[in-house]
């Protein structure tokens, strides 16, 4: 594929450093649980993973390796809002205005994680929700892991931003159907909860990011 490197801008060497916390998030979590990191990467054992690993702690996101996951999908969904909006607007980003996606996106994760549990403690779902959660944050963890080294690449090498676009795309596709497989589990095990389900996706799942669109990113295009 050719030799790494970096393309020539004043303000693209603050990137460098993103990139290189993302590294250091990464090997954070090998550290941090080596053998649950290894089953974590084997994308094709997701099911595995998913009965070796549910328990209370996990399901309520304690630990360090479930903080370091949550802090790389942050920073990784930080990224591509960033690299999404260059390619639409094609300007110059500046390192606060990373930083700014960044502290939002940490704040509106935070803040709604908190808003769902809440609600689904007044209803009696909170342990059926968290289940799902747990699936749901797994695949977002393997995928951001996969995004950032695309993104480096994208930045680093001379691979066009189309194929970048595509591949990213392929990848939000995968994703996407894995979220809904997991949907589908979920009403298969609880039909009698398709109203509290319907109810999670639309009002505190789904809606909030509209609000974070027209907010946060929709004033930067």
């Amino acid at each position: 594929m050719g030799e790494l490197i970096n393309r020539p801008s004043i303000n693209q060497d603050w990137i460098s450093l993103i990139f290189f916390c993302n590294l250091i998030i990464i090997f954070g979590l090998h550290y941090s649980d080596t053998n649950r990191f290894r089953d974590l990467m084997k994308f094709y054992s997701s099911n595995i993973y998913f009965s070796r690993y549910i328990s209370d702690r996990n399901l309520t996101f304690k630990g360090s390796f479930n903080i370091l996951s949550s802090f790389l999908v942050f920073c990784t969904l930080s990224n591509l809002l960033m690299w999404g909006i260059k390619q639409v607007s094609d300007s110059i980003f500046y390192p606060f205005e990373f930083y700014y996606v960044l502290f939002c996106v940490v704040l509106f994760g935070l803040f709604r994680f908190i808003i769902v549990q809440f609600i689904m403690k007044q209803i009696n779902q909170v342990n059926k929700i968290n289940i799902y959660h747990f699936k749901s944050f797994t695949h977002a963890t393997q995928f951001s892991i996969l995004f950032i080294f695309i993104l480096f690449f994208n930045n680093y090498s001379g691979i066009s931003s189309k194929i970048t676009l595509g591949v990213i795309a392929s990848l939000s596709l995968l994703w996407l159907t894995l979220q809904t497989s997991i949907l589908f589990s979920f009403i298969k095990s609880y039909p009698r909860d398709l109203f509290y389900l319907i109810f999670y996706l639309c009002a505190v799942k789904i809606a909030p990011w509209f609000w974070f669109y027209y907010m946060i990113i929709q004033p930067r295009l």
